[in-house]
């Protein structure tokens, strides 16, 4: 249980960090964007969705911690089996997760990111491989 704590501790300051040094360096790449003369097609920044970014971080740890949370709940207040619960926790993260681009997707300069989905999957890929560790 204590290694299952830590990691979940890894996690978290893994994404404090680097949400507070995302948000001193958003102001320098945003500059950058601007000074580089980049626009999209109707005259706004660009925006790129990059496969090493912070926000790709945050959705791997958050859906593998959302699963863990769920797996928790089911298992030890539900007493549902560790195999039984798998799916529903699984299921659960993942559509937090789907909720979520398609709630980015309705903003104006928001969209769909399926490289936010494939962090989300890995995440809960990592969250079911400790799960039946155990």
């Amino acid at each position: 249980m204590s290694k299952y704590l830590s990691l979940i501790f890894l996690f978290l300051l893994i994404n404090v960090d680097l949400v507070y040094c995302a948000d001193q360096d958003s102001s320098e790449s945003r500059a950058l964007v601007i000074a580089s003369g980049k626009k999209s097609p109707n005259n706004e920044t660009s925006r790129a969705d990059n496969w090493l970014a912070i926000d790709k971080v945050q959705h791997f740890s958050y859906s593998c911690l959302i699963s863990l949370g769920c797996q928790y709940v089911l298992v030890n207040k539900f007493n549902n089996s560790e195999i039984n619960s798998l799916p529903l926790s699984s299921g659960l993260s993942f559509s937090a997760g789907l909720l979520k681009e398609l709630n980015d997707n309705r903003g104006e300069k928001g969209h769909f990111s399926l490289k936010d989905m494939v962090a989300n999957a890995a995440g809960i890929i990592v969250a079911a491989l400790i799960i039946l560790q155990g």
